[in-house]
């Protein structure tokens, strides 16, 4: 319990994001289905972190600095607080892509994409921790040429994503269920709350970058604003396309 209180008060911005994610995910989609998509986004971000740092598959080889991580909790090895942002970050991609598209077939894989590049604008400044207040927690074996980080790192990042989502939309087809819920309890009504899944993905992005501007990396802070600015005109371009329609779950 002592470890949870330290992480939880050494990363509140994660729990923040997290508290937003169920606040998001309840409202469209009920408890049950938002619950599921928590636990398994952790299990799937946990195994793939486990195994890179035994087998160097996903991410590539990265390690974690322990002892910048003390009194905080770790299961297995990887800090909890970092697996669980996975949910989250997944989910704000996939939502993302679902405004954008309005097809879940489609929003399968550009959910992946979408989170893939939000932690291309992330990942970066992480490596950085030590200049702010998330701490040297961890550094690549073998840094690449993107501000350091490795591209498998990225293919990682598109990978793990598309498991989640896919896993998920895979399982709440198979509920009986899972359409009345959404119907029910996910009150997504007209173009003002459509606009919350998009809004959150561009506030973990702004994050972000704002701390990347904090200290002095008006490089990749430039970078990671074109990212963003072009995901943004996408998902502009898809409010004036598509007529404001009522947002399900699957």
């Amino acid at each position: 319990m002592d470890e949870l209180i330290t992480t939880i008060l050494h990363r509140p911005y994660v729990f923040a994001f997290l508290l937003a994610y169920l606040f998001l995910s309840v409202k469209r989609w009920g408890w049950k289905t938002s619950l599921l998509w928590l636990a398994s986004g952790y299990i799937i971000a946990w195994i793939s972190e486990y195994a890179s740092i035994h087998v160097n598959f996903p991410y590539g080889e990265y390690h974690y600095i322990y002892e910048n991580l003390q009194g905080e909790l770790l299961v297995g090895g990887v800090p909890f607080f970092d697996s669980l942002s996975y949910p989250f970050l997944i989910f704000a991609g996939y939502t993302t892509a679902e405004f954008i598209t309005r097809r879940t077939s489609y929003a399968v894989f550009l959910g992946a994409l979408l989170t893939m590049l939000l932690d291309v604008i992330i990942d970066p400044i992480a490596t950085m921790g030590d200049r702010w207040f998330l701490g040297k927690i961890h550094f690549y074996a073998h840094p690449g040429w993107y501000f350091g980080v490795p591209l498998t790192n990225f293919g990682g990042w598109f990978l793990v994503p598309l498991a989640v989502i896919a896993f998920n939309v895979f399982l709440s087809s198979r509920l009986a269920d899972t359409h009345s819920k959404n119907t029910k309890t996910g009150t997504i009504h007209g173009p003002a709350y459509e606009w919350l899944y998009p809004a959150f993905y561009i506030s973990i992005a702004l994050f972000n970058i704002a701390v990347t501007f904090w200290v002095g990396e008006w490089k990749l802070g430039t970078s990671s604003s074109v990212i963003l600015c072009a995901i943004t005109a996408a998902i502009m371009l898809a409010s004036r396309s598509a007529p404001a329609r009522r947002m399900t779950g699957s």
